[in-house]
């Protein structure tokens, strides 16, 4: 409903209340105005009967009484009428013969009683009645004197008139001034209202069009505009609406454009509203620069990858995902982050280039696009998938992999993919950096020659890594390796032909080991093999196979040919010991045992090898 019609309603209302209330107004004064006439007619008529009784008195013709009252009650209006004589009358002058003067119920004898006047209106719908009875009581200054005829005191009743009017005319006559008055009252109305409907139109028209312009600016839609009013102050203001809406829908659509393109096209806002867009834009905006800001200060890529997952987590909601780092060199990938109690869709370790689709292609897989999009990808425990590739540098890249539940699941992660990316980007500079100071790191830790670790990345290991091992239970096993008759290589065919033995045996050893064990060149020709949580037999495999596969290598220089062998001893921390360099100490102890007694042995730490005061020590 329009303003002008709601408007025009409520006058009506208000207008038709008061015209009821004057109505009741006017009936309730007509009613006691044919109330206060026919009482005024009922005194008339007592007062002539009173008079007329006391002439009858005085001239002796009360024997003509009857005559007179038949007469008095057939006039018109008067329905009925009758006297009553008081108990002193009575016993004055005897009881009366006449039926009139007979009290007929309680409401004569009442005011014979009290001296009060009663009045009873009788109404119903076809006719309308009012009782009065008047009671007639002594008084000396009447004339003639009431007290010389009657033997009563003043202001002694004796006796009242009953009268029943006949009010129908006047209730007439009240209801027909009613109905002008309602008629001329609907009349002026109903002017009125067309009066005020037409002045009142122009105010609420402008007033439904300006309501009807911001409805549809608050649900988004920057592009209306008010039409132009009919009074000179509503163009003014009609003017000045559209120029704001203009100005608004101006700066929201270029931030909805450069922001947008800045955040990759967010599409959360699912309303279309340019200033709700703003808004959310504007926040992940914020959002993003704390994130990049706290990441500047992070110290490890480690660091870097778990603000990466509460981003993932907690601002953006994604429940199930798996975060891969690929290494495009050895074209390998390595799981930084999987969700507990999920399984991932995708499984590849190696080929990544190749065999990742996202990787290959650079773009984001979506497995609803097409059935088994990506071959290498099998889902068991969910319906859907996203993968999100990102470059880093020539050397890694960052692939996320979305699990997705169902297809409102999906859906959303679609919506969540440019800020995503977003977060990547930033992530990008600060994670490369990172990398390069791991790789440094990794350099100086790595010995030049034969690419394992170095005495450093030991004593980094021994001082950092271990003791959080330890805690948790882990056991370690210490080999000590030594090229038997090394330095006779050096000075016969030179450091050269050294140098090429030592990288022979670093390969040799580097095939034999697991992800368990690293290698440190601890100096020269001799190595260490730490090994977690091993048993005696994988120990002894290790170092045997290690022992015997180097054995069969044939070397060729100055055109002769030779092998070389290498001994090998090894003690368990913290079975043989609590202290790692003791326990190094034993297995170089055991290494110098396998020199002394003939070389090319593998030997095992046990307490008879120790002497003296560390026997007893042991």
């Amino acid at each position: 409903m329009d303003s002008n019609k709601k408007i025009t309603l409520i006058i009506f209302s208000m207008v038709t209340l008061l015209t009821i209330v004057i109505v009741a107004l006017v009936a309730l004064g007509s009613r006691q105005s044919g109330y206060d006439g026919a009482k005024k007619r009922a005194y008339l008529t007592a007062d002539i009967v009173k008079k007329s009784l006391t002439t009858h008195m005085v001239n002796g013709n009360m024997h003509q009484r009857e005559i007179f009252l038949d007469s008095i009650s057939e006039l018109k209006e008067i329905n009925d009428l009758w006297i009553i004589r008081a108990k002193s009358v009575s016993e004055q002058f005897g009881k009366s013969t006449i039926g009139n003067e007979i009290p007929r119920d309680e409401i004569d004898k009442k005011v014979l009683r009290t001296g009060k006047e009663i009045v009873l209106p009788n109404e119903s719908i076809k006719s309308a009645t009012l009782r009065i009875t008047i009671p007639y009581t002594a008084s000396a200054i009447d004339k003639p004197n009431c007290l010389s005829c009657h033997n009563a005191k003043e202001g002694e009743v004796l006796g009242a008139i009953s009268l029943k009017f006949d009010i129908q005319d006047d209730r007439i006559s009240s209801i027909a001034v009613l109905l002008n008055i309602m008629g001329i009252i609907t009349i002026f109305l109903i002017l009125i209202l067309i009066y005020i409907s037409r002045k009142i139109k122009p105010y609420t028209s402008s007033f439904d069009s300006i309501t009807k312009v911001l409805k549809q600016v608050h649900e988004g839609n920057y592009s209306v505009r008010a039409k132009d009013g009919v009074l000179k102050e509503d163009k003014e203001a009609f003017q000045w609406l559209n120029e704001i809406i203009e100005k608004l829908e101006t700066v929201l659509t270029g931030i909805e454009k450069n922001l947008t393109a800045f955040v990759h096209n967010r599409t959360s806002n699912v309303n279309n509203d340019k200033l709700l867009t703003a808004k959310e834009i504007i926040e992940d905006i914020s959002e993003i620069y704390n994130f990049k800001k706290t990441i500047e200060t992070d110290l490890t890529k480690e660091d870097i990858y778990y603000r990466l997952v509460q981003v993932l987590k907690n601002r953006l909601k994604i429940k199930d995902f798996y975060i891969f780092e690929n290494n495009l060199i050895r074209d390998e990938r390595t799981m930084i982050f999987s969700t507990d109690g999920t399984k991932a869709c995708c499984h590849l370790v190696k080929n990544i280039k190749e065999q990742c689709r996202a990787e290959r292609t650079k773009t984001v897989v979506l497995s609803q696009n097409f059935p088994e999009i990506c071959r290498s990808a099998v889902c068991d425990e969910c319906n859907d998938y996203v993968c999100i590739p990102f470059s880093i540098n020539e050397q890694k890249s960052i692939t996320i992999h979305i699990l997705c539940e169902n297809e409102d699941d999906l859906n959303y992660t679609k919506n969540q993919i440019g800020i995503i990316k977003k977060y990547l980007e930033e992530t990008k500079p600060i994670l490369e950096s990172r990398m390069l100071m791991d790789v440094l790191r990794e350099r100086n830790l790595i010995d030049g020659l034969t690419g394992l670790y170095n005495r450093k990345y030991l004593d980094d290991f021994i001082d950092k890594k271990m003791p959080q091992e330890l805690v948790h239970g882990t056991t370690y096993a210490v080999m000590f390796l030594d090229i038997d008759y090394f330095k006779m290589v050096n000075d016969t065919y030179g450091h050269d032909a050294g140098d090429a033995i030592l990288q022979k045996l670093s390969k040799t050893m580097k095939a034999a080991i697991t992800d368990k064990e690293f290698i440190i060149r601890f100096g020269g020709e001799e190595f260490l093999i730490i090994m977690k949580n091993p048993t005696e037999e994988s120990a002894n495999e290790l170092a045997t196979k290690i022992n015997q596969e180097f054995a069969k290598l044939v070397f060729t220089f100055n055109n002769e040919s030779f092998s070389k062998t290498v001994s090998i001893g090894y003690a368990f921390l913290p079975e043989d010991t609590d202290q790692i360099w003791k326990c190094i100490k034993y297995a170089d102890l055991c290494l110098y045992k396998a020199k002394e007694t003939g070389r090319n042995k593998v030997i095992r730490f046990t307490k008879d090898l120790l002497e003296g005061k560390d026997k007893d020590k042991y």
